[in-house]
């Protein structure tokens, strides 16, 4: 028994160390030997935001297929790899079950034993490129309360898993996934900041009635400034619903909404 032990061991710990080398650096969902869709590497790589801050590409965010993700790890994991082993984003299984809500799956990691609050902070430089994302938006409750994932994030929080995504589930207007999340104690003011000494809000992220009367009856600000609103939008028609919105609970008059569409869409 202990002659086979000695020899599975280091045969399994060689197996994660291959896998996670194949990883492709640029696509870290899928390795070698999985069956992926034609298009998921193509889809993903198009999908990330850039941005360009002195002639340097900046990758904001990573979209991630966590659908082709968890597939991979599934069979890898099938095949006793380490139930907390990372792929090239740092991103354990359970993060990817919680993304997509795979209740079942997250819950078979739980019980081998996956670790809910691994470490996400992200940063992974590329030649060139400054590549900064991540930190507890790479959480596993953030990751589920993004996508609203509401039971998958129940169970997340019932077995200790730190209540981070408060803001997420208010940008993607998840009002259970933001009261789940307040009740553990997560943070109503998380993700706030204060530009030229003025605060914005998560208030200026509600999308809809439900939530931001959520926010403004557990104490965030009702007052939100003109550029809040700027930063939200693209043009006059996507601002119009905020505006309809800031109207209809009172948090701008309607003078300020005209001096708003002046300022900033005047056309």
């Amino acid at each position: 028994m202990k002659t086979t032990a000695l020899i599975i061991a280091p045969l399994l710990l060689l197996s994660a160390c291959i896998w996670q080398n194949s990883l492709p650096s640029d696509y870290p969902m899928t390795g070698a030997d999985v069956t992926v869709q034609e298009g998921d590497i193509i889809t993903e790589l198009n999908a990330r935001t850039c941005i360009t801050k002195g002639g340097v590409v900046e990758l904001v965010h990573p979209v991630i297929n966590h659908t082709a993700a968890l597939r991979a790890f599934k069979q890898h994991i099938a095949n006793e790899i380490p139930v907390n082993t990372p792929d090239s984003y740092g991103l354990p299984a359970v993060a990817h079950a919680a993304a997509v809500g795979d209740v079942a799956f997250l819950t078979e990691l739980i019980d081998r034993g996956a670790e809910l609050n691994y470490p996400a902070a992200l940063n992974r430089p590329e030649p060139g490129n400054s590549c900064i994302f991540g930190g507890d938006d790479l959480s596993a409750t953030a990751l589920a309360a993004k996508n609203g994932q509401t039971a998958a994030l129940e169970i997340l929080l019932h077995h200790g898993a730190r209540p981070y995504g408060v803001e997420l589930a208010i940008c993607h207007d998840h009002l259970d996934c933001l009261k789940l999340l307040h009740a553990a104690g997560g943070d109503l003011h998380e993700g706030e900041y204060t530009f030229d000494d003025e605060l914005y809000p998560n208030s200026g992220n509600a999308r809809s009635l439900g939530v931001l009367t959520y926010l403004i009856n557990n104490g965030v600000s009702r007052k939100i400034p003109l550029r809040n609103l700027s930063d939200l939008t693209t043009d006059r028609e996507s601002a119009l619903p905020y505006i309809d919105l800031y109207l209809r609970t009172g948090i701008w008059t309607k003078e300020q909404a005209e001096q708003f569409l002046r300022t900033y869409y005047p056309n």
